[in-house]
């Protein structure tokens, strides 16, 4: 029975290999280095959403190269050790959660629930410009239509 989970979780792991995941431990510290926003994903493996932005926006080729080339991305089991720490310090509304953190570890942002996938390549595209400094999401948003 072990093997088989682990064997799944490999599995589950390939299919989003795309994106470089950073280990949470690791992912402050390399956005320092490199002056990039950390992008925390909180998910649940029962989270009928959650698989809806793993399958259908994380799988997104737009997607990839928005959170590989902006951000420093992490993906957190809910109720690992990492995911609780980050619920507790940054608060939770629930599963899909999503936090935009400064390199110091500073929040910017938390936005919960599903999206589609135009409009989370506008949620990330709104951190990487840097707009999020000078005026609001929704802001932004009228903008873009």
């Amino acid at each position: 029975m072990k093997k088989v989970i682990l064997a799944l979780l490999v599995l589950i792991g390939f299919a989003n290999a795309q994106i470089n995941w950073v280990p949470y431990n690791q992912a402050f510290e390399k956005a320092k280095k490199e002056n990039k926003i950390v992008f925390i994903y909180i998910y649940s493996p029962s989270c009928h959403y959650c698989d809806i932005m793993d399958f259908n926006v994380f799988e997104s080729k737009r997607v990839e190269e928005l959170l590989n080339k902006h951000f420093i991305p992490v993906k957190l089991r809910k109720c690992s050790n990492e995911g609780i720490e980050v619920r507790k310090k940054y608060g939770f509304v629930g599963t899909p959660m999503f936090y935009f953190l400064n390199p110091d570890g500073s929040k910017i942002k938390t936005i919960f629930g599903a999206w589609e996938e135009k409009d989370f390549v506008k949620i990330l595209n709104y951190f990487a410009s840097g707009s999020y400094k000078e005026m609001t999401m929704d802001e932004y948003f009228m903008k873009q239509k």
